[in-house]
């Protein structure tokens, strides 16, 4: 049996999603592998997978601390960042102790600089998949905030000892691994028609959808009242507390397949994050987006949505006031733009993940 370990930030939940994708294709290839997975991202995300994982809930890297999903917090995430990098030396110990007695032979990462470091120590292949780093988000701050320098430099040190890095679509600066191979977009398919989909949640059949969709962090500042005037218009999300209004339906935040509700939306109302992209990519679902603050993957990700999707802007402003109609409207009559993108990364990933593990046999043979 060969194990594998697989560590994953929990910064909102596009990482976590991508992973599972992984996840399915490497025991689709390989179903006698085992995984382990090591985050902080909720457990109730890796379930329903249809064979059992190995679960760890602990923080494996900060990410980014943010207010809500369009606010970032930028002073939180430093400090944060300052406690977690003064307990390294203790989780290198215990993750090389786990690594040890797991008999694991590969880790992969999305994206926790951590388990490069674990990898390396302990003599193991490792593999990035990615898009980002959190070296180089970091960096985009270093000007107004110089504490970040100590930090950047372990992280950079940490992911140059990655074996190999496979690189997403529309990837930021991937330079820091010795090797990267491009693979195409990973992405989970509704397997339901858009009518089902709407059957499914019980939806209006013939009402114009909108899926709000802010992850992980949520957007509690939506004035739902001024939505509810927005009669032209049905809107789901999910949150803490499921609801239900004349024109809307909050669902519950653990929801299981939610690329069934981009399925049965017309529109999704979202910040860009590399989850929700590919998932109305993936469903050819029109996305109205808006700005997420000084991040800067989000550049890249309007690219992703311009060349490859059915999109258009809204101001936060604009978003928060409820006056979202004249967006919609304007979405929704666009002349639609989706290209043929392969959405197999996921596959591909698994292919050559495997291939690195055979050419590292297991410890104790030739």
């Amino acid at each position: 049996m060969s194990a594998i370990a697989y560590y994953i930030t929990a910064h909102g939940y596009g990482h976590t999603v991508r992973s599972r994708e992984v996840i399915r294709a490497l025991k689709s290839a390989c179903p006698d592998a085992a995984v382990y997975i090591r985050s902080a991202a909720p457990q109730w995300l890796f379930e329903n997978l249809a064979f059992p994982v190995a679960y760890r809930h602990g923080a494996v890297d900060v990410g980014f601390l943010q207010k809500d999903s369009l606010e970032m917090d930028v002073v939180a995430t430093l400090a944060a960042c300052a406690a977690f990098h003064e307990r390294i030396p203790q989780l290198l110990e215990e993750e090389i102790g786990f690594l040890r007695d797991a008999k694991v032979r590969l880790i992969i990462g999305d994206i926790p600089p951590l388990c490069f470091e674990a990898a390396a120590r302990a003599s193991l292949p490792s593999v990035a998949i990615a898009n980002f780093t959190w070296d180089w988000v970091y960096r985009s701050y270093f000007a107004a905030h110089g504490s970040f320098a100590p930090v950047i430099e372990a992280m950079t040190g940490s992911y140059r000892k990655a074996t190999l890095a496979l690189s997403l679509p529309f990837s930021c600066d991937m330079s820091v691994f010795g090797k990267t191979v491009p693979i195409p977009l990973i992405a989970r398919v509704s397997a339901l028609s858009k009518e089902e989909a709407r059957k499914k949640f019980q939806l209006p059949s013939a009402a114009k959808i909108v899926l709000i969709s802010f992850g992980g962090f949520g957007l509690e500042r939506l004035p739902w009242d001024k939505l509810e005037r927005l009669n032209d218009f049905f809107f789901v999300c999910t949150g803490t507390a499921p609801k239900k209004g004349k024109n809307f339906l909050v669902f519950p935040e653990a929801l299981p397949d939610y690329v069934d509700l981009v399925r049965a939306a017309d529109a999704v109302v979202t910040k860009p994050g590399y989850g929700i992209v590919a998932d109305v990519i993936a469903h050819r679902t029109p996305v109205l987006y808006t700005s997420r603050g000084q991040f800067p993957e989000f550049p890249y990700l309007v690219r992703a949505l311009t060349d490859w999707a059915t999109s258009e802007f809204v101001p936060q402003d604009a978003l928060l006031e409820g006056n979202l109609a004249p967006y919609l409207e304007r979405l929704l009559n666009k002349d639609p733009n989706w290209p043929h993108v392969p959405l197999n990364g996921a596959e591909i990933a698994a292919k050559k993940i495997l291939s690195l593990l055979s050419s590292f046999p297991p410890k104790g043979r030739p």
